[in-house]
């Protein structure tokens, strides 16, 4: 099990509760698989910039903002993840580690790809160019359509990725490029 994220107090209250849960059953927590991502204290590009550098496998646990629940749903179709609000409880820690140290034992190969969010090629470009600095009519005269066409695009983006600002998007998008560009 591996935890990340940059709040150390907070991660160091996780260990604790993992080691009692350990003693508890008298055996060891050996599972890779899962992963507890804890994003208190971080903005939208440190937490893109940790999802897309060290990606879950498996299974993963994400202690964040509400706010970021339906874009780790969207971000991660298929993982097997419990979102757990940053004011949870020691109580409902430890049974959502509990419920992920089950499903790890039953489960062994869920068939999730953490690669499995792409971008068409000509999203990309329209994210490069965005991210270039170009408006949207300097887009649309590049690609050769309406500027209404690039907003109905770049919308449908941020949807299927669930930001809710251009910022967010962009943040996403550099995200999984330094990720690609690592695996590389």
């Amino acid at each position: 099990m591996t935890i990340y994220g940059k709040d150390r107090l907070f991660i160091f209250g996780i260990e604790q509760i993992i080691r009692q849960l350990h003693k508890e059953r008298g055996e060891p927590y050996r599972s890779r698989e899962l992963a507890i991502y804890v994003t208190a204290g971080m903005d939208i590009v440190e937490m893109y910039g940790l999802f897309f550098s060290r990606p879950p496998t498996h299974y993963a646990i994400f202690i964040s903002a509400e706010r970021h629940f339906d874009s780790l749903t969207l971000l991660f179709p298929g993982l097997v993840k419990l979102c757990l609000a940053e004011s949870v409880s020691v109580d409902d820690l430890r049974q959502a580690l509990n419920v992920m140290s089950m499903l790890c034992r039953q489960n062994h190969s869920p068939g999730y790809r953490h690669d499995s969010f792409r971008f068409t090629r000509a999203e990309q470009q329209i994210m490069r160019l965005i991210l270039g600095g170009h408006s949207l009519d300097d887009i649309a005269r590049i690609r050769g359509v309406s500027p209404t066409t690039i907003s109905v695009q770049r919308n449908s983006l941020m949807k299927r990725t669930g930001t809710k600002s251009l910022q967010a998007l962009c943040s996403l998008y550099s995200a999984m490029r330094s990720g690609e560009a690592l695996a590389s």
